[in-house]
């Protein structure tokens, strides 16, 4: 439990607790005051020891989540290493193989095993270069919009193209509900590339006064969203719970063959002094 909770429940508590005592002690004795206040000592100090003990609760709970995030990402690193640098390397490691096979023979065919791993190695060297620039650490979001821009312009490649349509006052969205917004849309535009090999890929975005929300829609293979949570899809286990923690939420509409939408929804709180 969070100690803020804690916190609240034990305010509502002693006042009610205390309302209680106070009405007992003074029907049963002649001078209560001192009884009172040996009362809500002992009311304190029972508040207090449950208190910290939540807090200290809340902290290894906390804890074991950094712990788990890290965990995540460590095997999330080594998938990319593996899919995208291994396999380029492989293809690359292939083709050289085939040259010097076909060299002694086949000139002209030997030629075209080398160009195929040079552009096995500069794609690889492309998503070398992606995966870096990834694990810099995640500078706040001042624009929405141009985060997003910028992007798409490292994944846009061969595979799908992507369109993006951003309306609405950025300024509406609180810094935090931007940073989230842009991690869960980038999440799901990774996902919509690197698994469903789409066409196309369309991501809206619309900010209004009271919430902000997301689309990301792709034409490619599509897959079955409860076979998807029964293996634990860390990327969209994550999506979810960032949504969740801005009090907002993550729907995934897909079935095999038929591509998959994402849809993001935050509500937006006004700030002190709005109307």
């Amino acid at each position: 439990m969070h100690p803020k909770s804690s916190l609240e429940a034990g305010s509502l508590f002693f006042r009610s607790a205390l309302r209680h005592l106070t009405r007992r002690i003074a029907a049963a004795y002649e001078s209560p005051a001192d009884v009172i206040a040996l009362a809500i000592g002992g009311l304190e100090e029972s508040l207090s020891q449950r208190v910290r003990e939540s807090a200290d609760g809340y902290h290894s709970f906390l804890l074991n989540q950094v712990h788990e995030a890290q965990e995540d990402e460590r095997r999330r690193i080594a998938r990319e290493l593996h899919d995208r640098i291994g396999h380029g390397v492989s293809v690359a490691h292939q083709q050289l193989a085939l040259s010097e096979v076909y060299r002694p023979v086949d000139a002209a065919r030997a030629a075209a095993k080398i160009s195929l791993a040079q552009q096995a190695i500069q794609e690889t060297m492309e998503n070398l270069r992606q995966i870096t620039s990834e694990l810099h650490p995640q500078v706040p979001v001042k624009s929405l919009e141009k985060s997003l821009i910028g992007f798409l312009e490292t994944v846009e490649d061969d595979v799908g193209s992507v369109r993006l349509e951003v309306s609405g006052d950025e300024s509406w969205a609180r810094p935090r509900v931007l940073d989230e917004a842009f991690l869960i849309v980038r999440e799901a535009v990774r996902n919509a590339l690197g698994h469903g090999r789409p066409k196309i890929v369309l991501v809206r975005v619309d900010i209004a006064p009271h919430e902000l929300s997301a689309s990301i829609q792709d034409n490619g293979r599509g897959f079955d969203p409860s076979r998807a949570r029964e293996r634990g899809g860390v990327g969209l286990t994550s999506m979810r719970e960032r949504a969740e923690l801005l009090g907002g939420r993550v729907l995934i509409s897909s079935e095999p063959g038929s591509g998959c939408l994402v849809e993001l929804f935050v509500p937006l709180k006004r700030r002190a002094g709005e109307q």
